[in-house]
């Protein structure tokens, strides 16, 4: 289900799955070949779109922000990478105007 705002609503779309896929990376790029749709940050197809590899569908609606999750396994001691990397993620997603 994929949930925006529209005129100050919230619209939910349930849409069947046909494909299933854990990389953005990877869903840009069957994007791309024509494979279906994909909810995206802008970030990751701006280039596209301004390039007219991707077009925008729905530009009157505003995707709902989407929680992000950082999953390591459990330590006794966290290694300062990881801690470092969860740090930077928690301060890049916490600014809004990076979203």
């Amino acid at each position: 289900m994929h949930r925006f705002f529209h005129n100050g609503n919230v619209i939910d779309f349930e849409v069947a799955q046909n494909l299933t896929m854990n990389s953005a990376r990877a869903v840009r790029n069957a994007s791309i070949a024509g494979s279906h749709y994909s909810l995206l940050p802008d970030f990751m197809v701006a280039r596209d779109i301004a390039e007219n590899r991707l077009v925008r569908l729905l530009p009157d609606y505003e995707a709902v922000e989407q929680p992000v999750f950082a999953f390591y396994a459990q330590r006794r001691y966290v290694p300062q990478k990881v801690r470092v990397f969860i740090d930077f993620l928690t301060e890049v997603f916490s600014r809004k105007e990076t979203l």
